[in-house]
């Protein structure tokens, strides 16, 4: 599957057609993004990834538009804040009325690891025929206090557990980008 890194890019709109299947990989990419699958058979997974130090602020719109039949959409954002950081992330999933058969998922996940960091997320789902697949998901949480305490008794400090924490919070979204990368 074609990899393609759109981090600087200024672009605003990507346009798939038939059978083509493409990931996009975004950090800390600002803005609105439209994703749109016009040909039947297109593929598109999105990756965006988000850490937040300082006061920096994120305000991210990612918009998956399903234009025509059988096509597959993903969307995966995960933010790591610290500091007074903020993420203010808004998704959209629309479904055009002669795209049956479509997949559409949004994913998204913040970890705040500073009690001053912030973040909101709102998925949205515009459906306009029969015969599709959607879900979305968001949770937004400081680290987990089972998981560190778990590590306090292994003897390790708060602070260093909460960097192991933080340090782990990508690799799942990592380790499916690998697999995307190697298919074909």
């Amino acid at each position: 599957m074609k990899v393609i890194d759109i981090t600087n890019d200024k672009e605003a709109l990507y346009r798939l057609g038939e059978n083509e299947q493409v990931v996009f990989l975004m950090e800390n990419r600002d803005g609105e993004v439209t994703f749109e699958l016009a040909g039947p058979g297109a593929e598109v997974h999105i990756f965006a990834l988000y850490t937040g130090t300082g006061d920096e602020h994120f305000a991210p719109r990612i918009i998956q538009r399903h234009l025509a039949p059988g096509t597959v959409s993903s969307s995966t954002v995960r933010a790591r804040l610290d500091g007074s950081s903020s993420l203010r992330f808004r998704g959209l999933v629309e479904i055009d009325r002669g795209a049956t058969r479509s997949d559409a998922r949004q994913n998204i996940r913040v970890l705040l690891l500073s009690p001053d960091s912030s973040a909101s997320a709102v998925p949205e789902l515009e459906i306009d025929t029969d015969e599709v697949s959607c879900t979305h998901a968001a949770a937004i949480a400081p680290p987990d206090v089972e998981q560190l305490s778990y590590l306090a008794t292994r003897g390790i400090s708060p602070d260093q557990a909460t960097a192991l924490i933080a340090e782990g919070f990508f690799k799942d979204t990592l380790e499916k980008i690998e697999i995307l990368r190697h298919m074909q």
